[in-house]
């Protein structure tokens, strides 16, 4: 499933999508913050333990600084 959505998302090779980040308000306001955000790393570089440990710390940067309901609200 995971290689077949990479290969959606490559467009010919051109442009390869690194990582990406989903937050989900429900489960935030249900849960709080933890698992209210989901990291989808690319395969290559998801046994690199700086980028894991950056990648949650820009998440827990932004969960702290910014208010989620504004940010996850379409304009």
């Amino acid at each position: 499933m995971l290689n077949f959505l990479m290969k959606k998302l490559t467009k010919n090779y051109s442009k390869v999508p690194l990582f990406n980040i989903t937050f989900d308000l429900n489960k935030y306001k249900k849960d709080g913050a933890s698992n209210s955000c989901m990291v989808g790393i690319h395969p290559d570089l998801k046994n690199d333990e700086y980028l894991q440990q950056t990648l949650y710390d820009l998440i827990d940067y932004i969960r702290k600084n910014y208010d989620m309901e504004k940010v996850s609200k379409l304009n």
